[in-house]
């Protein structure tokens, strides 16, 4: 049983829907559990790659095909009363589907899945696709978040990052020894790309002349003023960002003429090819996703040396800018990794290690080690009962 906290674009959803497909294709059946997605959020519905959508009457009643299954109650946000619904709601989902393995997935899920799973026989691991403990919350909030965190790790047969860098700050916050955590990069399907010229063409774009792309959520972390600030220091450049968020309105009227928001785009990956830099301005990542896109498709990255973002970035696959020089430092960075588009070629044969069935052959080792210390630990308990 797969939980995520709602199916919207971001890269959690992505790699749910992917991992869904790679695991059946080895014996493995999901039924992946996920809340609804917002107002002001963009949906990615699962079934419309595949997933086949689960009524609950059907679970409940013992179905044992694996699919998509709204749950209503599983909210993002401080929703006491919906939280208790959710765990109720899921601990009846596990006594009836009876998973070998809940694997949870963002935070608000992990912490509503691994409190379901409490006390059962069923093995726990958690994925942490990056983290809400730093510059999200004022610190208290943070310190508060990280001492749940480290008491549901010791719950957790299994704990994953989806990069060293994530895996390094969790352990710095004390949320488990940095040998619990096991790094697993993320499922990125391949995607088909189109050529420069027709990826252009689908764009709007002209035929020639530097342009750059700002691709995630438009939320405060993505740091997205950043990108127009390096645009408005490259006047000769054209800029696109593409997403939805809630700073679209905000950041779309401070904006230089030389960007554009073209919203959301499902198929950017495709696209990719059209742009000579991919702009990350994050403050911090788990590992975008994109920037494995846009290796695969010979596209340089421009970013600062951040947790996740470095990680992304390997030798010849861009630049990144000292993190704290602002705007002026990522349009320094655009600049030069534009230079390098040719060797962005080298980055699309380290995005091997990406691909779904490759990330699920990780996961599924991960599993039967989570099962087998589950089994040696209920072994224990019984040795200890008089």
């Amino acid at each position: 049983m797969r939980v995520l906290t709602r199916p919207n674009e971001g890269g959690p959803t992505r790699q749910a829907i992917a991992l869904w497909h790679a695991m059946a294709a080895r014996g493995a059946s999901t039924l992946l559990v996920t809340g609804t997605v917002p107002r002001g959020e963009q949906e990615l519905r699962p079934d419309a790659h595949g997933v086949p959508a689960l009524a609950s009457s059907a679970v409940l009643a013992g179905d044992p095909r694996g699919g998509w299954l709204v749950m209503p109650e599983l909210r993002r946000g401080v929703a006491p009363w919906a939280d208790l619904r959710a765990v109720a709601s899921l601990r009846r989902l596990l006594e009836a589907w009876r998973p070998d393995v809940v694997h949870t997935h963002t935070s608000k899920a992990g912490w509503l899945g691994r409190r379901a799973a409490r006390g059962g026989d069923v093995a726990v691991v958690h994925t942490f696709h990056g983290h809400v403990l730093a510059d999200y919350f004022p610190r208290p909030v943070g310190w508060a978040l990280a001492q749940l965190e480290r008491r549901l790790a010791a719950t957790s047969d299994a704990l994953v990052a989806v990069s060293a860098s994530c895996a390094d700050e969790l352990a710095g916050f004390g949320v488990a020894p940095r040998e619990r955590f096991c790094v697993v990069p993320p499922a990125v399907p391949v995607e088909p790309l189109r050529s420069r010229t027709a990826a252009r063409a689908a764009l709007d774009l002209p035929a020639t002349g530097l342009v750059a792309v700002c691709v995630g959520r438009l939320a405060p972390i993505k740091r997205v003023r950043l990108f127009l600030d390096a645009m408005r220091a490259l006047p000769d450049w054209r800029g696109d960002v593409v997403g939805s968020g809630p700073l679209r309105a905000t950041l779309a009227a401070a904006a230089p003429p030389n960007v554009r928001f073209l919203g959301s785009r499902p198929d950017i990956a495709t696209l990719l090819p059209a742009y000579d830099v991919l702009a990350l301005a994050s403050r911090r990542e788990g590992l975008p996703l994109v920037a494995v896109e846009a290796g695969r498709a010979g596209v340089p990255v421009a970013g600062f040396d951040v947790p996740g973002v470095r990680d992304a970035v390997g030798p010849g696959a861009g630049v990144l800018a000292r993190e704290g020089t602002g705007g002026g430092g990522l349009a320094v960075a655009l600049a030069a990794a534009a230079n390098r588009r040719c060797h962005g070629e080298a980055a699309a044969g380290a995005a091997d290690a990406y691909q779904p069935d490759a990330v699920a052959a990780q996961l599924l080792a991960i599993y039967c080690q989570a099962r087998s210390r589950r089994a040696r630990q209920s072994v224990d308990s019984s040795a200890a009962t008089p």
